[in-house]
């Protein structure tokens, strides 16, 4: 089951007709989202606030439409993004509340925050990021990443990355490399720039219940 499915039921009860969207990015299973963009062609014109309304009325609790605009036939969620951003949320205590289970990455042993924020910012830049995505090799695996930030605030450890676009499981890789580079587990070369000593880099990835989709900008 997906969002996109349940979406698309949901607007065709509205619309008593099939409706497909497109939408700003797929993300893994277990993954979740501040801020999703989706955009659909209506059969016909429907009150903005109306729609809203009778969405949320017959979507589940745990999905909610926040804001319905009218755009251009040109736009597409997808294709006409800027940017993206993600957070990502650790929980760096001995004891992990229950109610934060399916929401944060849970690691006891203490991070070293500056340790991380030096290795993060190898990531910034544009460059071929095939060695952290799960992506076939003929893709095209060139991105820029614009800022990638990390911050404590009390037993959490937040992650914010903005880049022109992310491939499978990129950001989770990078999260899980960083973590590992502070509990001393890999190092990088003389150069700074290459990760070595790690055995299989995806070995490192970290679980998606910890991951958001922030933002998408156009």
């Amino acid at each position: 089951m997906t969002i996109q499915e349940i979406l698309e039921k949901a607007l065709t009860r509205i619309f008593k007709e099939p409706i497909r969207i497109n939408y700003a990015g797929r993300t893994d299973a277990g993954v979740h989202a501040f801020c999703q963009v989706i955009d659909f062609l209506p059969p016909f014109f429907i009150d903005k606030d109306a729609l809203k309304k009778g969405l949320n009325s017959v979507l589940p609790k745990d999905i909610r439409v926040l804001k319905v605009f009218e755009v251009e036939d040109s736009f597409h969620s997808r294709y006409s993004a800027k940017f993206r951003e993600y957070m990502y949320f650790i929980f760096n205590g001995d004891v992990l509340p229950p109610f934060l289970k399916n929401y944060v990455w849970h690691v006891p042993l203490r991070l070293d925050i500056e340790r991380i924020k030096e290795f993060v910012h190898g990531f910034v830049g544009k460059r071929d990021f095939s060695f952290v995505a799960n992506e076939p090799k003929n893709k095209n695996c060139v991105r820029e990443v614009y800022f990638f930030r990390v911050k404590r605030l009390r037993n959490f450890v937040i992650f914010h990355v903005r880049a022109n676009g992310f491939l499978r499981g990129m950001v989770r890789n990078m999260v899980g490399l960083a973590v590992g580079y502070s509990l001393m587990r890999l190092q990088k070369d003389e150069s700074g720039n290459i990760i070595f000593n790690v055995g299989n880099v995806k070995s490192f990835k970290a679980p998606a219940k910890g991951l958001f989709l922030r933002r998408v900008g156009y």
